[in-house]
């Protein structure tokens, strides 16, 4: 801080942006202390994570996201690590071409030929699915796209778009979590 003449202590105006980023933390607070508090639940003790710097970064990046509330950004980085994660099994099983093919091929192989637990294919194929129409253009009527979700759910059980992209988010940090510690083969 400044001093005027007399030592008092010059406050320093706060900025616009300042302000705006002050009252969203404060805004935001509770519901980042319920995330958290979420992550703590669900995250394995004693792990360390020992990667590649690019995993490593996108494991932090992941949970800030989900902290953070950037919920789409949880769903695509979760499916992010996960592919990495099964890209380096394919690559140690010796299966360079399929791992290179993307998460799709190595799903349908792993359904194949067994070389990954069968009770996490499903919901990692049911990720990839949610995934997609944040990733690629879907038609009005795929069964993935938000909006035919919450038709899906008729109107008694009507969710909202952002209930179900919260559950959504909370599930791929689920499974990214559940893979970071099962061993797959």
């Amino acid at each position: 801080m400044q001093r005027e003449l007399f030592s008092n202590q010059v406050k320093k105006k706060k900025t616009v942006e300042e302000l705006l980023l002050l009252k969203y933390d404060k805004k935001s607070l509770p519901d980042r202390i319920e995330r958290l508090k979420f992550l703590n639940q669900i995250f394995p003790d004693g792990y360390i994570l020992a990667s590649d710097m690019e995993t490593s970064f996108i494991f932090d990046e992941t949970k800030m996201a989900f902290i953070n509330g950037e919920l789409i950004s949880t769903i695509l980085l979760s499916q992010a690590f996960i592919e990495r994660r099964l890209q380096v099994h394919y690559q140690s099983l010796g299966l360079d071409s399929i791992s290179r093919r993307g998460i799709k091929a190595i799903i349908d192989h792993a359904k194949k030929y067994k070389t990954i637990h069968s009770f996490l294919l499903p919901k990692i194929d049911e990720l990839r699915q949610k995934r997609n129409p944040f990733v690629h253009l879907k038609d009005f009527e795929h069964k993935y796209t938000i909006i035919q979700r919450v038709l899906q759910n008729g109107v008694k059980a009507l969710k909202l778009p952002h209930e179900i992209i919260y559950e959504d988010a909370k599930e791929a940090i689920k499974l990214m979590y559940a893979i970071f510690v099962t061993p797959l083969a």
